[in-house]
């Protein structure tokens, strides 16, 4: 559990533990010049302060401004982040109480401080680490058991002051309540998830992460937050994570990139989302900026050939402007086909005006697989996408729509074959995109809006965009 949390950050915790002692040891030092005879507490709140700020902050980097709401209350309780953050704010609360005498001034402190410390994590650079609400429920409750365990202790004693400063702690609390709708609330946006939704990766599966991005960019940048994400409508898992920069001059830098889980097959990671090239890219050997698309692809050539050596041998290759001026450079991609029909395995390699890779998309599969012969063609394609839309259409809302409407309605178009693998056996699949086709007086869809769907080019299946079968076959 230790070193799966500090993961080898030993000197930064040693660092903080020293720090600890000395402000510990100057908070008793004041205490006993004002007089305070709780001063050995003031020093175990101050040095507890101290741990939970350096241990939360550890490796920050750039802020998000995101949050995230988790519904799930119990899922904390059953991660290793989750105990520990729970564990680490049980002596501050104990502390809290012993130094103060006070329970409700104690108590809005344990409230507020972890809340604070999340909106910081989303909104401050340098200290911008995942902005969770299981983290503020850990450690608000972590608080308010060592809040218990010392309000006992002093209340046997008859030492505890239960309603001293209330009037105080009540003007505090409504002016937080206040600052936090008015000021911090705008500078947020929160996603909310269930439980079925982003969570936190374990340590097993962020070193499978570190493994991949390593081979796809050795020691370049630095893993940060690592989560993962169910599939929208599909039964599938994506592990989401974020690339920091190493470079001392620009620590705000970061990236983001994804895997596809268990299976580690796909990885797309995008270094650069714009046409201004930054620290982000990754720099090629050699390389110069390229005026050209034969001048990018030998750039990305000599990417593939260092880090993915066995694209070589790819059936075809080719590079093609990004953007209409090529403002993002120009992408390369390897493909192997069989028989006309597109293997699972590609490799596509962006390269930026600068002459950096920007952007990687591996798909890890067979070259060669057993494949029947396909017995639809484009044309067939699509009107079995038609038909199933009739389908879905009627399925989910009863009403009566029928080809020439569809036809009308939506743009489909089939553009290649692709070998997919269903209960373990490859069926060459037609990829099929349907979007909406533009109305008067509204804007042309954007590509992010179109569907793709399969159609099985042997018994002519539907699958809509979540992979689900549309149709029967009849």
């Amino acid at each position: 559990m230790f070193s799966a949390i500090f993961q080898g950050h030993y000197g930064y915790l040693a660092a903080c533990m020293l720090a600890a002692l000395v402000l510990g040891g100057v908070a008793w030092l004041v205490a006993r010049r004002l007089g305070n005879p709780y001063g050995v507490w003031w020093a175990g709140l101050t040095g507890t302060l101290t741990g939970v700020l350096g241990g939360t902050f550890m490796g920050g980097g750039p802020a998000n401004g995101q949050c995230v709401i988790n519904h799930d209350l119990a899922e904390p309780f059953h991660a290793t982040q989750g105990l520990w953050n729970l564990l680490m704010t049980v002596p501050l609360g104990l502390f809290a109480l012993l130094a103060l005498r006070r329970l409700l001034p104690a108590l809005v402190g344990v409230v507020a401080l972890p809340l604070a410390i999340e909106f910081t994590q989303a909104t401050v650079n340098g200290l911008g680490r995942t902005c969770d609400s299981s983290d503020a429920e850990m450690n608000i409750l972590g608080g308010l058991v060592g809040l218990v365990v010392a309000a006992g202790f002093l209340a046997s004693r008859g030492a505890l002051n239960w309603r001293a400063a209330a009037k105080g702690s009540l003007i505090v609390s409504a002016a937080l309540l206040v600052l936090g709708a008015g000021v911090a609330r705008p500078m947020v946006s929160f996603t909310h998830v269930d439980g079925t939704g982003l969570s936190a990766a374990d340590p097993s599966t962020r070193q499978a992460v570190e493994q991949v991005v390593t081979e796809a960019f050795g020691d370049r940048y630095k893993l940060g937050r690592v989560y993962m994400q169910p599939c929208v409508g599909a039964s599938c898992t994506n592990v989401e994570f974020t690339l920091l920069s190493r470079d001392k001059g620009h620590p705000e830098a970061f990236s983001n990139g994804s895997l596809s889980w268990p299976d580690k097959k796909h990885l797309n990671v995008l270094l650069e989302d714009s046409d201004r090239s930054n620290v982000m890219g990754y720099p090629v050997a050699g390389a110069k900026a390229p005026s050209a698309k034969q001048e990018a692809y030998q750039i990305a050539r000599t990417y593939m050939n260092n880090r993915y050596p066995w694209a070589e041998d790819a059936t075809s290759h080719r590079t093609d402007a990004v953007g209409g001026k090529a403002e993002l450079g120009w992408i390369t991609t390897w493909r192997w086909l069989q028989d006309d029909v597109l293997m699972p395995r590609m490799l596509d390699v962006q390269v930026d005006r600068t002459g950096r890779v920007s952007q990687v998309d591996v798909t890890l599969g067979p070259k060669h697989v057993k494949l029947g012969k396909a017995k639809l063609d484009a044309g067939q394609a699509e009107r079995a996408v038609r038909e199933g839309l009739i389908a879905q259409y009627k399925a989910n809302l009863g009403g009566d729509l029928d080809e020439h409407r569809v036809e009308a309605k939506y743009q489909v178009k089939a553009f290649t074959l692709k070998a997919n693998e269903r209960n373990g056996t490859w069926r060459p699949e037609w990829l099929v995109n349907v979007s909406m086709r533009a109305q008067p007086g509204t804007e042309p869809q954007q590509p992010s809006d179109t569907d793709m769907w399969r159609v099985d080019a042997v018994n002519g299946q539907v699958y809509d965009g979540t992979d689900a079968p549309v149709k029967a076959v009849s």
